[in-house]
């Protein structure tokens, strides 16, 4: 068990480290139902693709995508509905791991590796899986959209960095965003493809992985020579 080039590895946490799609349609289907209701709106629920095409955003602009004829004090509460009906899905065991997750940062730890979460989430909802997952117990750092000084991935990617120290690093995710934050911050970028990215979405990434049991063996390799 040898040394990584890296000195830090960053993961986002919805379609990365956590299977959303266990708890997050079903959720939201009725948070949406009881919000519907509660404003008289006479509307068809998104389809399942539209609600996972949501992970992994800034959820108000997503809500803002999929509702735009709904005026934003009506978009606002149906989004609190959905997010209420999710954290008790969570809270009821509904939240599960990707396949593999634990034991990749169990292993990235093992080898001294300082491991960060960078998500696009309120603090409420981090806080919850890191509790709900112990994925707390796992990673030094979390951020998220309601982090201090933070607009952004990007802005989380940069915090990180500054707190571990370090530039040599690598982050791991499932959307465009994710990589773009990358850049930003002049990481590296490894998509897991079997995330949460709608079809169409294009991906620029340094290397493309099928699962996470991929991840050390591709960490080993430098991602093809490209060592930070």
């Amino acid at each position: 068990m040898g040394a990584l080039p890296f000195a830090a590895v960053i993961f986002d946490l919805d379609g990365t480290l956590v299977a959303t799609d266990s708890f997050w349609v079903v959720a939201a289907e009725r948070g949406a139902r009881r919000a519907f209701g509660e404003l008289g709106i006479e509307r068809e629920l998104p389809t399942a693709r539209e609600w996972m095409a949501l992970v992994g955003q800034p959820l108000a602009r997503g809500f803002e995508r999929l509702f735009p004829e709904l005026p934003e004090v009506q978009r606002e509460r149906v989004m609190a509905r959905c997010v209420e009906e999710s954290h008790a899905a969570m809270r009821a065991g509904g939240a599960v791991e990707m396949p593999g997750a634990s034991e990749v940062l169990r292993e990235l730890r093992a080898r001294g590796v300082k491991l960060g979460i960078a998500s696009n989430c309120a603090q409420a909802y981090l806080d919850s899986m890191l509790r709900t997952l112990q994925l707390g117990e796992l990673v030094d750092e979390a951020r998220c959209l309601q982090s201090p000084g933070v607009a952004n991935k990007a802005d989380m990617l940069a915090d990180l960095l500054d707190t571990f120290g370090t530039t040599s690093a690598v982050m791991v995710g499932d959307r465009a965003s994710d990589g773009a934050a990358a850049r930003a911050n002049g990481l590296p970028f490894v998509h897991l493809a079997s995330g949460f990215a709608p079809e169409d979405e294009r991906i620029e990434c340094d290397t493309r992985i099928g699962a996470l049991a991929e991840l050390l063996s591709t960490l080993e390799r430098g991602l093809g020579g490209l060592r930070r």
